[in-house]
């Protein structure tokens, strides 16, 4: 297994950065553009990084990892600005067994928290560590509404909306024929990235820790041709901006913002419409993705909802992974009997619904 520091780590994607781009197909967090500017922008001289690899029939495979600081568990090569990990960066369809490769090579780590996963990676995953001889817990990280759109015209979907999105739409866009305009930004986008970051510092948003993250990528999707930025002005003042980006025919809909004092041009609506309106009619994306979390007006915007969650995995030939195994296990059993006390009747599980897994013999 390569343990390498940030300048290596760089290196290393950029000389697999094929297999790193063939994995995007299906997550845009997998990508060699998204991984470089996610090392360059937010780990440090302090942050670690791990990479197992497996060759083998022609094929490749590899776990990027990463720990912000010594002491701390390894973690896939993702954080908060990232909505999917895929963990297993493979050529092959076979991820399970692919995963048991890379798994004997952390023999020496007692903990790596795998998160945010599809429910199917997570499975996959687990199995496979449960064969390496890990004990693993999983947990829920979030909800993800999302829209499959194959074939789906903007007609069409909206009117599929509850009516009073519909009606709020159709009354506020007649306000967008006078002194304000919508205007998408997908190439050349400076002005649209200035914009949105006016608008952004006058939100109700909490600073970004890392404030060249979100233009520095949008920067990145221009020259790329993913960008979808929308702007709502007033006149030339910027009221409203919305940052998507398409990406292998889904729409990421990543960072939304509006200026509370033109909250009542409900500016935020007619924006989304229009960037819906660019990815279903233009693009002719087949999936729209809402990212992470639950926030009540994702739901009247898609018809889909999907759990991501996360593994705990203690490795059970270590004492450091056997003490937290036995944390975790202890917890989750608490965790049941608490459930049960409460509602008798119901099924006994775990903290994210599941029965948690029996802790294997080490």
């Amino acid at each position: 297994m390569h343990r390498m520091n940030k300048a290596e780590i760089l290196r290393y994607i950029d000389e697999r950065a094929d297999l790193f781009d063939a994995c995007a197909v299906e997550n845009c967090f997998t990508g060699s553009a998204w991984l470089r500017h996610l090392v360059e922008q937010v780990t440090d001289s302090q942050s670690r990084f791990a990479a197992p690899e497996y060759l083998a029939n022609g094929g490749e495979s590899t776990m990027l990892l990463y720990a912000p600081r010594r002491g701390e568990p390894f973690r896939p090569l993702v954080n908060y600005y990232a909505s999917l990990a895929s963990p297993i960066c493979s050529r092959s369809a076979n991820i399970e067994v692919e995963a048991r490769h890379l798994i004997r090579q952390l023999r020496k780590e007692p903990v790596v928290d795998f998160s945010p996963l599809s429910t199917r990676t997570a499975e996959s995953l687990a199995n496979a560590l449960r064969q390496e001889q890990w004990y693993s817990r999983r947990y829920f990280c979030f909800g993800n509404w999302y829209l499959p759109s194959e074939g789906l015209s903007f007609t069409e979907y909206m009117k599929a909306r509850p009516s009073q999105l519909r009606n709020t739409w159709e009354r506020k866009r007649k306000k967008f024929q006078g002194s304000a305009r919508i205007e998408i930004f997908t190439s050349d986008a400076q002005r649209g990235i200035e914009a949105f970051q006016t608008v952004y510092a006058r939100s109700w948003k909490n600073p970004e820790p890392y404030p060249d993250f979100v233009p520095g990528w949008a920067r990145i999707c221009s020259r790329n041709e993913w960008l979808r930025l929308g702007v709502a002005w007033l006149d030339e003042t910027p009221i409203a901006a919305q940052f998507w980006f398409v990406h292998h025919g889904r729409a990421y809909i990543y960072k939304l913002a509006y200026d509370e004092n033109y909250a009542n041009w409900s500016a935020g609506t007619v924006l989304t419409a229009a960037l819906m309106e660019h990815v279903l009619d233009k693009d002719r994306v087949h999936e729209v993705d809402y990212l992470t979390g639950d926030d009540p007006y994702k739901k009247t915007w898609m018809n889909h909802r999907r759990e991501r969650v996360g593994l705990v995995a203690c490795n059970l030939r270590t004492f450091g992974g056997t003490v937290r195994a036995l944390r975790e296990y202890g917890g989750s059993a608490t965790a049941e009997l608490r459930n049960r006390f409460r509602n008798p009747a119901s099924t006994p599980s775990g903290r994210d619904g599941t029965a948690p897994s029996r802790l294997p013999a080490a």
